[in-house]
């Protein structure tokens, strides 16, 4: 008996529109992945160095991964935003040490020349 042979629709890059295979992972033509949400940038390793690099705005490359599991996906997000409130809030701490440190700084300042002025009108200088 003769099985009627399948055949497969063409399939073509949504970048170049190059002619790929199905089980292709990247286009052969321009590179880009067939497959989103599967290459290094949604791996646990991609996702911990643009943590590193973009703090919270890496979350969106977590939550399209399709490599983390969901669990892992929360704990991510737990961990970037809490890194994230915890550098706003240094932040904040450091300007507003900053701001009192120049308070000071200027308060000083003003001290030293009302000394000088007071030191002139005795005719000390």
């Amino acid at each position: 008996m003769n099985e009627p042979e399948i055949t497969q629709q063409p399939v073509f890059c949504k970048r170049c529109q190059a002619e790929v295979r199905a089980s292709d992972n990247y286009c052969h033509a321009c590179g880009k992945s067939l497959k989103p949400g599967h290459g290094f940038l949604f791996s646990h390793a991609g996702i911990i160095l643009m943590g590193l690099v973009l703090g919270p705005f890496a979350l969106p490359f977590v939550w399209i991964s399709k490599v983390i599991s969901p669990v892992a996906k929360i704990i991510y997000t737990l961990v970037f935003l809490l890194v994230g409130f915890y550098l706003v809030y240094s932040l904040v701490h450091i300007f507003t040490l900053m701001q009192q440190s120049m308070q000071l700084l200027i308060g000083n300042l003003n001290d030293l020349e009302n000394g000088l002025s007071s030191a002139q009108s005795l005719g000390m200088f």
